[in-house]
């Protein structure tokens, strides 16, 4: 057991190894009704933010579903307004983002710590290539325990 351990050490994931390669994304000028109907099609829970390719928010189902309650009491009229809100708006502005090299360890210890979702992955020439999510890493431990039995 101590030699797999050892081997396993010297072989460390990064989190180019796990992410979701090209993500989908909004503008910050994209609604934030046209961004809830993106994460409900696409089953996601947080969406990149980018302009010219730079990251420069995230947006989350739970940032929609806040910024929408207050409107889901009002009138029609309200609501319709609200979701034509511009996503800028709501969004969590200079997120939080790991590097494709980054040790795996590291997004999964944000991801427990932080509470996140998911994490923006951003290269400092391509600018945003992926986002890691705990869905990527479980998806990734089961792939291991997989192997372990076979």
């Amino acid at each position: 057991m101590a030699h797999t351990a050892s081997i396993r050490r010297d072989n460390r994931m990064k989190v180019v190894d796990v992410m979701t390669k090209d993500p989908l994304t909004v503008s910050p000028i994209e609604t934030v009704g046209k961004a809830d109907e993106l994460m409900a099609e696409n089953n996601f829970r947080q969406i990149p933010v980018v302009n010219g390719g730079e990251l420069i928010g995230i947006v989350t189902d739970r940032d929609i579903r806040s910024f929408l309650s207050c409107a889901l009491l009002g009138n029609p009229d309200i609501r319709e307004n609200a979701l034509r809100t511009a996503v800028r708006d709501i969004m969590t502005a200079q997120p939080r983002f790991l590097a494709p090299d980054d040790d795996l360890r590291e997004a999964v210890e944000i991801l427990v710590e932080e509470k996140f979702g998911a994490i923006p992955v951003v290269d400092e020439a391509e600018g945003l290539v992926g986002i890691v999510s705990y869905v990527d890493v479980l998806r990734c431990f089961l792939n291991r325990l997989q192997e372990e039995s076979t």
